[in-house]
């Protein structure tokens, strides 16, 4: 009896940690291999558990992937405090290979080989600000 109790304890504490860094694992493997884009923030609001500001936010956002298809995301991310996020701003995301829905936001390492993507215009600009 007393093992089972030990047992269940254990499989309660490991589990979230389990579950944590496989999804560190999938968003790595995301980053090394998923294509990178730049997503246009629609909107973001902090979200709220128990009445309590988090530090994330809730970001919804459009996406015109490399093959021309336009759709809508949402991403749940933390921010720095001192972060701003307002509707218009265009943030680099990676989108995971194996499954097109996932969406994480984009290291330092996947951000330099960003797809540009949308009108001519806008992709000469952003090709500027980069440099």
């Amino acid at each position: 009896m007393k093992i089972a109790i030990w047992t269940l304890l254990f499989l309660a504490a490991a589990t979230p940690a389990v579950l944590y860094f496989f999804q560190r694992w999938r968003q790595q493997r995301a980053e090394r291999e998923g294509v990178a884009v730049y997503a246009t923030v629609v909107s973001a609001e902090p979200m709220k558990r128990f009445g309590r500001t988090l530090p994330m936010m809730k970001i919804s956002m459009w996406i015109q992937e490399p093959g021309g298809s336009n759709r809508s995301v949402t991403l749940h991310s933390r921010v720095e405090p001192g972060q701003k996020i307002t509707a218009g701003v265009r943030l680099a995301v990676v989108i995971d290979p194996k499954n097109p829905n996932r969406i994480y936001p984009a290291g330092p390492e996947a951000a330099k080989r960003v797809v540009l993507t949308g009108p001519r215009r806008e992709r000469r600009q952003m090709r500027k600000a980069r440099y």
